[in-house]
């Protein structure tokens, strides 16, 4: 069987030429734009911890926007674990697809190309949901996110409704919006309660309440 180093020298010949097309660089099985209206696009291909198998995790990081750790990472080095947004990639009838390293080179070879085809078909359509900065994050609701509806499941895997109010909070105070950003702050620390759960991201959102505050007073 081919085993993943080989799997992702072969990627080389038709997946990573195809992410190149649009704007993607890295290799090794870790590819990323550049900030585009402040969004990162992101690939990753990540290994069925039992071997034999790989599925293509992407990703949507914020450029201005610390990831899950709170961690500032340098742009050319982030990747679909730095993100809020991420979504393995489907064909929308399975949760998500894995693809064999197969058997003989011609196998895998086989394998990725339909790795490839999912991607420009479904993958592309994916990270549509964010082009327009801030529309794509600030047009979304507090509703949207009790309701988990469609402005939000759009999204794929997302972080828990704390960790996405925060997100929103802080494109919202990005752009001077600060009755908003507060008003996501104020949820989500309500949400947050006396839960030891979200707790430590109070003093967060208490910070982003006080620079929204300072920042009305200006206006």
């Amino acid at each position: 069987m081919i085993d993943l180093k080989k799997f992702k020298r072969l990627l080389k010949e038709t997946f990573e030429q195809e992410l190149i097309k649009y704007g993607f660089n890295g290799t090794g099985g870790k590819y990323r734009t550049k900030p585009n209206n402040h969004f990162i696009y992101t690939v990753n291909i990540q290994a069925d911890k039992y071997g034999g198998s790989c599925c293509v995790e992407l990703g949507v990081y914020i450029d201005f926007i610390p990831n899950p750790s709170g961690v500032h990472v340098p742009l050319n080095k982030v990747s679909s674990y730095d993100c809020d947004f991420r979504w393995r990639l489907s064909d929308l009838e399975d949760e998500d697809l894995w693809w064999s390293y197969g058997e003989t080179e011609i196998e895998a070879l086989e394998n990725i190309g339909h790795m490839t085809e999912i991607f420009v078909e479904y993958g592309l359509r994916y990270f549509e949901y964010f082009i327009n900065f801030p529309e794509s994050l600030t047009s979304t609701s507090i509703e949207d996110i009790e309701q988990s509806n469609k402005n939000v499941k759009r999204w794929g895997e997302l972080p828990t409704d704390i960790r996405l109010a925060l997100v929103i909070s802080r494109v919202h105070l990005y752009v001077n919006n600060s009755e908003q950003a507060i008003y996501f702050a104020i949820w989500a620390i309500n949400q947050i309660g006396n839960k030891l759960a979200g707790s430590a991201l109070i003093p967060v959102f208490n910070e982003i309440i006080n620079e929204a505050t300072a920042a009305k007073s200006l206006q």
